[in-house]
């Protein structure tokens, strides 16, 4: 995947999302199976990993790499527990806004890279081969698939 087809698929993506989460009450949001996270949870839990991207991909700008690229699995669940914790309770307001800002912070992120520099598999050692498109192909659009699959329709 190149850059341009990166960009494209982040907006179809947030193109098939947004409409969505428009007909879904705050009611609906919070509401959540016994021991599961709600759907205003997993929104919360994407903006941080998505704020994250826009960190990493900032570090990178600075020559630096991002600080949660190679965490256990054990670190990444203890991650997002602290996460949850710190979101639980949040007004639906704040936790959709972060949702969409980040996004928007994303997105001028990935635009700020030359094409070159995101889509080199030999540029970022630390990436093992991969591009950074890869790296927010499989940290943001793979991951908010994962978790918002459940909102889309069926043949979306």
């Amino acid at each position: 995947m190149n850059t341009m087809q990166l960009l494209a698929q982040m907006e179809q993506w947030r193109d098939l999302v947004e409409p969505q989460l428009v007909l879904v009450t705050a009611a609906e949001l919070l509401q959540s199976e016994a021991g599961d996270w709600s759907l205003l949870d997993k929104l919360a839990h994407l903006a941080a990993w998505d704020a994250e991207a826009v960190l990493a991909l900032a570090r990178v700008k600075q020559g630096g790499k991002p600080r949660y690229l190679n965490i256990s699995p054990v670190e990444t669940d203890k991650l997002n527990a602290q996460w949850l914790v710190e979101n639980r309770g949040r007004p639906v307001e704040r936790v959709l806004g972060d949702f969409q800002g980040v996004w928007r912070q994303l997105v001028r992120q990935v635009r700020g890279f030359a094409p070159a520099d995101l889509e080199d598999t030999k540029r970022f050692p630390w990436l093992q081969g991969k591009s950074l498109v890869d790296f927010v192909d499989e940290w943001v659009l793979q991951h908010e698939r994962e978790h918002l699959h459940a909102l889309l329709p069926a043949n979306a």
